[in-house]
């Protein structure tokens, strides 16, 4: 009956130090598990960063853009060209070109 419980006891020890060192391992794992997420939600928070930073910089060029577009429009306007035709006789024309340029 001595030898049984020996053997049970020692074949309990030998599973509980298996059970541990799966323990051991898994623990292990998380660690490394739990590191890589703090670094992704990092990389996350980077990433969320620049593209705040990158959606301000394309409303800046949006604004900018339409304000040369307005800037363009409005040298379009100042500058005016006509044309006149007269016809003083029969066999002469005459073609009358005038340039206007506003400086700003």
């Amino acid at each position: 009956m001595q030898q049984e419980h020996a053997l049970v006891h020692s074949s309990s020890k030998t599973k509980l130090c298996k059970e541990n060192a799966l323990v051991n391992g898994i623990e292990e794992k998380s660690s490394v598990v739990n590191k890589k997420l703090h670094d992704v939600e990092s990389k996350l928070i980077e990433v969320s960063r620049k593209g705040a930073e990158l959606d301000m910089k394309l409303r800046e060029l949006e604004v900018r853009e339409s304000l040369l577009h307005k800037e363009q429009l409005s040298e379009a306007t100042d500058y005016v060209a006509c044309f006149t035709v007269y016809e003083y006789s029969s066999h002469h024309t005459v073609l009358l070109f005038c340039c206007v340029f506003q400086f700003i």
